[in-house]
């Protein structure tokens, strides 16, 4: 069972797509919008981001004339992110392939993952193929930027109140089941249940697994480093050039294909 849920379950139904196409709109930032432009401010080459989702960060970088591709699981969020680019007049380089797997070797000159989309892989061993298959897909001296929330070992017991949004006359509802720490794996995981309705009555369901990893400060370094990077060098909270501390809501690995 839980293999099931690891390769299918946590990924972005249409719902959930949906609702973080309507949560957090093209031009919506928590300091990472500002944070990657700048740090790939003068990138010449291609560059790629894994897990696209909707084009929150895509779109900001083509607008500011850098070349960005970027690929997802999700086929609703692929949709969408083509969506939002045509609303836009830019081009939506944007495919289907898994992070674990996909390689284009030496074609990048920099790789990014925001918003802590690389924590949604299902364990360490495949976080290490990941990253090697990044490292591959860098040309010499690329960069590859990656987002990852701290560890948390405590969780707030119980369900999440219900959230609400509407999409025209449709209602969208997401209920938190279930919530879990497992401090040994080093993962979160929450239940989540997203659901429309229409007129009063329920139009669809769906369910979704959403499991986090974490990694130590050091554990992620030496991940970097076992993949080939070099030069690995860490942010906190989106400080280009301050040192991470626990108190952080995101830590941002910048390491280097030597």
């Amino acid at each position: 069972m839980a293999n099931t849920i690891d390769k299918a379950a946590w990924r972005y139904g249409p719902l959930a797509s949906l609702v973080y196409e309507i949560d957090k709109p093209i031009g919506t930032s928590f300091g990472d919008v500002e944070f990657y432009a700048d740090r790939l401010r003068g990138v010449s080459g291609p560059i790629l981001e894994p897990a696209v989702g909707t084009g929150r960060i895509l779109i900001p970088l083509l607008e500011q004339g850098l070349t960005v591709r970027g690929y997802d699981t999700s086929l609703p969020m692929l949709e969408q992110c083509r969506a939002n680019c045509a609303k836009r007049g830019l081009p939506a380089d944007v495919f289907e392939a898994d992070m674990t797997t996909y390689r284009d070797p030496g074609s990048c000159a920099a790789i990014v993952i925001p918003t802590g989309s690389f924590a949604l892989l299902s364990d360490r061993s495949g976080a290490l193929a990941a990253l090697r298959a990044m490292h591959e897909s860098l040309a010499p001296g690329g960069r590859l930027i990656v987002d990852l929330e701290p560890p948390s070992f405590t969780t707030d017991p119980g369900t999440d109140p219900v959230r609400h949004w509407w999409n025209d006359e449709q209602l969208i509802t997401l209920t938190t089941w279930h919530k879990e720490v497992d401090p040994v794996a080093q993962r979160s995981t929450r239940w989540l249940r997203y659901e429309s309705w229409k007129e009063g009555a329920l139009e669809r369901t769906e369910l979704q697994i959403f499991s986090l990893l974490w990694f130590g400060l050091a554990e992620f370094t030496l991940l970097l480093e076992q993949a080939g990077f070099t030069t690995v060098t860490a942010h906190g909270d989106y400080r280009a050039g301050v040192a991470p501390t626990a108190s952080d809501d995101v830590w941002t690995f910048e390491a280097t294909r030597g």
